[in-house]
């Protein structure tokens, strides 16, 4: 039925070998669970290595292990993520400082320059009604000046009908073609 084994004993010999194979066994999977956490990983240009007190990156070139068990090199400086997380987030605050600075100054310059657009509209608006005004006050100049020429002709002239009906055509005419052409509209 049952077997007990109270009085078995292991030999010397056997223990050692059950020692041995277990402390193969820890550790080879220390080493591999070392090994596992402590390989480096590329992102971004950058290569993040986890150690025992978080992850570190190398801001140079990294140089693999050549041999097996033996960690790789950072030529070049080696930072805490935390701190480079810090020292990265200052620098781009720094950068929004100055980036708002210089969109602060294109905003003045824009806000110079609609005003003097402003400025330039409003000399325009008062040329152009002035030359109206010049344009309008020669028509009406032209006018009298050709009503008064034609008014002023000898009686002799005039005394035609025929004639007289001419030159008043004529006058109508030139009097059209001068409100046309100076009539500020």
């Amino acid at each position: 039925m049952l077997k007990t084994f109270s009085n078995s004993h292991i030999t010397g010999g056997a223990m050692k070998r059950i020692i041995s194979i277990t402390a193969f066994w820890f550790a080879f999977i220390f080493v591999g669970a070392s090994s596992v956490q402590s390989q480096p990983q590329e992102f971004g240009g950058y290569t993040f290595i986890k150690g025992s007190t978080g992850s570190i990156v190398c801001l140079g070139r990294w140089v693999p292990p050549t041999d097996v068990g033996k960690p790789g090199v950072c030529e070049g400086q080696m930072a805490d993520v935390t701190h480079l997380t810090a020292v990265s987030a200052k620098a781009t605050a720094d950068k929004l400082d100055n980036l708002l600075l210089v969109l602060t100054f294109i905003d003045q310059k824009l806000a110079d320059n609609n005003s003097q657009i402003e400025r330039l509209i409003e000399a325009t608006t008062k040329t152009q009604t002035s030359i109206d005004q010049q344009a309008e006050q020669v028509g009406e100049l032209l006018r009298d000046a050709i009503s008064a020429r034609f008014d002023a002709l000898a009686r002799r002239v005039l005394a035609t009908d025929t004639f007289r009906k001419e030159l008043e055509k004529l006058k109508a005419d030139i009097l059209t073609d001068v409100k046309k052409h100076y009539s500020g509209q």
